[in-house]
């Protein structure tokens, strides 16, 4: 079977474009004109009835190949409407107009197929069925209804395809969390332990070069291990699983707590922090706060040359919000590139090669600070400074 044209049954413009298809079909099939007239008929009359007493009718004009035999049929399907009388008066007509004739129901889904064989005379091949086939396909509307209906199909298969491709975006996407989730766990049980045997090892007599060599290995699993710890945050941050155990937080202590803990991750630089002098409290989760600053003042370590200055700064913004914001003099960024930052897995081209990283810390850190009702943003001069921004609700007395 090839189909040559379909169209849905609506309305009466529906059933003259069915009429004006299925003679066009019979005289480019070769047929006489006394057949595409009884044949384009027949098609007509099911259609009105089909039109006017059911609902979501098509009708597809098509060629069937037996063997070396052709026909032109066509097949008309629709959904029946409760309570409706059965088809009669269209349907009687054109039992007399056509030879072949099948008419059946199946789960309240009617199929009308009207079939007449082509002669040999016509010399119909498969070819000239698919030329048929292509006419229909590259024919321009002939009025604005059929332009209308067109372009209705178009913008249809169209949202089609988009629903198709979010549908396998959100299931891959889904099937890759599982994935990290899984290959997550599986990888931090045989690093801990080789962290544990490495620490071990590093507290034991041993020669210079040993030491050297398992403090290598240290700094790497230690990598590896955040990296690790990132998959299973992105895990579960997208499945709606991350935890957050929010307790209100007075944010200047805060700080002042975790100030020697961020001069150690970035003893190089110089690091200033500057406090809003009032008491502000929040409701944060301490560590995953905590997560948050320590990636994002790291960043500014690793973007800006040693001995640079790295501020951390904090303040109260007009939305009973508290703006927190590190400042680096480094690389900085493009404004194409600050359209992206944030996004999963993605790193600034410039920078690949030169530093480590899988994408992910800046995509984390995004989430957290909306689960936390914030906002994060990114100011930056490129080849100068980037500054960070992010803002936390003010917790309510």
């Amino acid at each position: 079977m090839i189909q040559l044209v379909q169209v849905s049954l609506e309305n009466e413009m529906d059933l003259t474009m069915a009429y004006k298809r299925s003679i066009k079909a019979a005289e480019l099939l070769g047929l006489s004109l006394s057949t595409q007239t009884s044949f384009a008929t027949a098609v007509s009359e099911v259609c009105r009835e089909v039109i006017d007493k059911t609902h979501e009718g098509t009708a597809s004009i098509e060629v069937h190949i037996e063997g070396e035999r052709y026909s032109l049929a066509a097949v008309i399907t629709y959904r029946e409407v409760t309570g409706m009388e059965s088809l009669q008066g269209g349907i009687q007509y054109a039992k007399k107009l056509i030879p072949l004739f099948n008419y059946i129901v199946t789960d309240g889904v009617g199929t009308i197929e009207l079939k007449l064989g082509i002669p040999r005379s016509a010399m119909v091949n498969r070819l000239k069925v698919i030329t048929v086939k292509d006419y229909f396909g590259q024919a321009e509307p002939n009025t604005p209804y059929e332009e209308v209906r067109q372009r209705n199909l178009q913008l249809f298969l169209i949202n089609e395809e988009s629903e198709i491709a979010l549908q396998q975006e959100k299931y891959l996407n889904e099937q890759k969390n599982e994935f990290l989730s899984v290959a997550g766990h599986e990888l931090k049980t045989p690093l801990t332990i080789l962290r544990a045997y490495t620490q071990m090892a590093l507290r034991s007599d041993c020669s210079d070069i040993t030491l050297a060599h398992l403090k290598k290995i240290d700094t790497q699993a230690q990598k590896l291990q955040t990296m690790i710890m990132q998959l299973l945050d992105i895990s579960k941050i997208e499945k709606g699983n991350a935890d957050y155990n929010l307790e209100k937080t007075d944010l200047n202590s805060y700080l002042t707590d975790m100030s020697d803990l961020i001069r150690q991750l970035v003893p190089s630089h110089e690091l200033i922090i500057e406090m809003h002098q009032e008491a502000v409290e929040l409701n944060i989760d301490r560590l995953r706060m905590e997560q948050v600053i320590m990636n994002i003042v790291g960043n500014a370590a690793k973007y800006s040359p040693a001995g640079k200055q790295i501020k951390l700064s904090t303040k109260i913004t007009g939305n009973d919000e508290l703006q927190i914001s590190v400042e680096d003099q480094g690389i900085g960024m493009s404004d194409e590139e600050l359209l992206k930052v944030f996004a999963k897995f993605y790193r600034v081209s410039d920078v690949t090669r030169l530093y480590s990283g899988l994408g992910m810390g800046l995509y984390i850190c995004s989430k957290i600070i909306k689960d936390h009702g914030g906002r994060i943003w990114v100011e930056s001069i490129h080849g100068k400074s980037s500054t960070f921004h992010f803002t936390i609700p003010v917790a309510l007395i």
